[in-house]
């Protein structure tokens, strides 16, 4: 029983140290949800469905490899329908960034979108290799 306190401490500080040390190596991010300071006219969120026809697990912020893919993204329907848009676009994906990808409609009362890179950034916790 005196064992057990000092061997719980040391895996929890493992375990501690792990997640602080943790850096992806190569992964983006492609993150669906619209920035509100950033929003332009008839841009709407847009859930990323599956990556080269693999469904993922998060649909608002995929891990992607870089290289070119295939995205089946989903955007809300326009105002006068009700089901939901989905198409299969192909984009280009970069090692280490974070992507913020919109649906951009021309006319808010078309069903048809266009992906858009709303705009990108460096990810801190990444590391190319």
């Amino acid at each position: 029983m005196s064992y057990a306190l000092p061997i719980s401490l040391s895996l929890a500080t493992l375990a501690l140290a792990g997640c602080a040390s943790f850096t992806d190596t190569n992964t983006s991010l492609l993150d669906g949800k619209r920035e509100f300071g950033r929003a332009e006219m008839h841009t709407y969120p847009v859930q990323i469905l599956a990556v080269d026809g693999e469904y993922v697990i998060d649909p608002w912020l995929p891990r992607v490899q870089p290289g070119q893919h295939t995205l089946r993204v989903s955007a809300p329907p326009a105002t006068p329908f009700h089901d939901s848009v989905v198409m299969d676009v192909p984009f280009t994906v970069e090692a280490c960034k974070r992507y913020y990808l919109v649906a951009k409609r021309d006319n808010p009362l078309r069903q048809a979108f266009e992906l858009v890179v709303q705009h990108s950034e460096a990810r801190p916790d990444c590391r190319v290799g």
